[in-house]
């Protein structure tokens, strides 16, 4: 699925400078670190996600001209038990990064590839948690939080203890506790969730839950509404994320199996100005239900590069996905990219396509010989698959 969507593998050093490794990943996961000297004293962790040495390849090796760029990765990641029996040490993770934009159809690609995936591992068996660390600090910014009242709070929530949260809340801001405890339940109907956002009468929550939606908006419009539930109370316990977070729940299993979501911040930390967005799953907590076909990546038949100068996204998803029941590879242009051909040769595309503005016709170049055919968008597959004379 990863490759179907233009996502390409890449790998990190299991080994890390510490330094390196503790930026973003919060002062709880510090703790959770595995460190150890090197040969030549330097102190060094195993990584604990795959996010972060990411981020940071991104930053040291990734020019601007590159971007953006699509990465998946098969990996392990280390952290330190609490030392229970049988508490592991060792995480298999499988997951991917969407570094260069920071558009809202980013994260809604991201989306759609993770139910994808669950589709065909546990079907009909899962739930994804979506929120927002944007919400979540104007919600505190609402009922007139301090810095030390909201690391409280986040802390509480983090823990899952809805008791002192509640009595903290009591505390702070009895006349608007309520309201706040309702915002942040999980919720399935949006409209509900809608209507106490506009109760709060905050123009900054009120604006913020719109560029929510958006998102939300395109997974239900995709089809895939069944799958989802707004929460405004999910939080991890890494530092880097800035915008949607979100969790993914199986009912057979109790921890949480994934988890993903937008770090806009996080490569600055490392050098350029960079957004991002990205999920990981468990491969561990997912192995009894998951066929181990699911995760092989077949040779695909060629790589395609679609933008289109009709923005109906929705639409351009579903072309998409026609070309990849075919088993070609294909990528979406969200940042109109489309004329960059070093930048599509770079990435092996194979050959791009734009479509026109009344979703009829398309542009069809093939990148190693610069040859271009306009082609009727319905006759765009067959070309792909049998050549320049269908």
């Amino acid at each position: 699925e990863f490759e179907l969507w233009g996502y390409g593998e890449i790998k990190t050093p299991v080994v890390e400078f510490t330094k390196n490794i503790s930026e973003g990943v919060g002062k709880n996961w510090k703790d959770k670190l595995i460190n150890f000297f090197d040969s030549d004293g330097s102190l060094v962790s195993l990584r604990t996600d795959m996010t972060i040495p990411i981020a940071r390849f991104t930053a040291m090796r990734i020019k601007k001209n590159q971007l953006p760029a699509r990465f998946c990765y098969f990996a392990n990641s280390f952290r330190k038990s609490s030392g229970q029996k049988g508490e592991k040490r060792e995480y298999n993770q499988a997951g991917l990064e969407f570094i260069g934009s920071s558009s809202h159809m980013c994260d809604a690609e991201t989306l759609l590839i993770l139910v994808k995936m669950l589709k065909k591992m546990i079907p009909d068996n899962f739930l994804i948690g979506l929120g927002s660390t944007e919400m979540l600090d104007l919600l505190c910014n609402w009922i007139d939080l301090t810095k030390q009242g909201e690391a409280f709070i986040k802390n509480e929530l983090i823990n899952k203890n809805y008791v002192a949260l509640g009595n903290y809340l009591e505390k702070q801001n009895p006349l608007k506790k309520e309201l706040f405890l309702k915002i942040i339940k999980p919720v399935k109907d949006l409209s509900v969730l809608e209507n106490m956002i506009n109760n709060t009468r905050s123009e900054e929550l009120i604006s913020g839950f719109s560029r929510f939606k958006k998102i939300f908006s395109v997974l239900c419009e995709a089809g895939y509404k069944e799958y989802f539930i707004a929460n405004f109370g999910i939080l991890r316990d890494f530092d880097y994320y800035t915008g949607i977070i979100y969790e993914v729940y199986s009912s057979n299993i109790n921890s949480i199996i994934g988890s993903g979501g937008r770090y806009d911040k996080l490569i600055k930390k490392f050098g350029p100005d960079v957004p991002a967005t990205g999920f990981a799953l468990d491969i561990d907590l997912l192995h009894k239900s998951v066929k181990e076909s699911a995760f092989v990546i077949d040779k695909k038949i060629s790589r395609v590069f679609i933008s289109s100068k009709n923005k109906d996204f929705l639409k351009i998803i579903d072309f998409a996905e026609v070309l990849r029941k075919e088993n070609i590879a294909v990528e979406l242009d969200y940042n109109e990219s489309a004329g960059k051909t070093n930048f599509l040769r770079d990435k092996k595309v194979d050959f791009l396509i734009v479509i026109d503005k009344t979703f009829t016709g398309a542009e069809v170049t093939h990148i190693s010989s610069g040859k271009t055919f306009m082609k009727e968008l319905k006759y765009v597959k067959d070309f792909l698959l049998y050549g320049r004379n269908a």
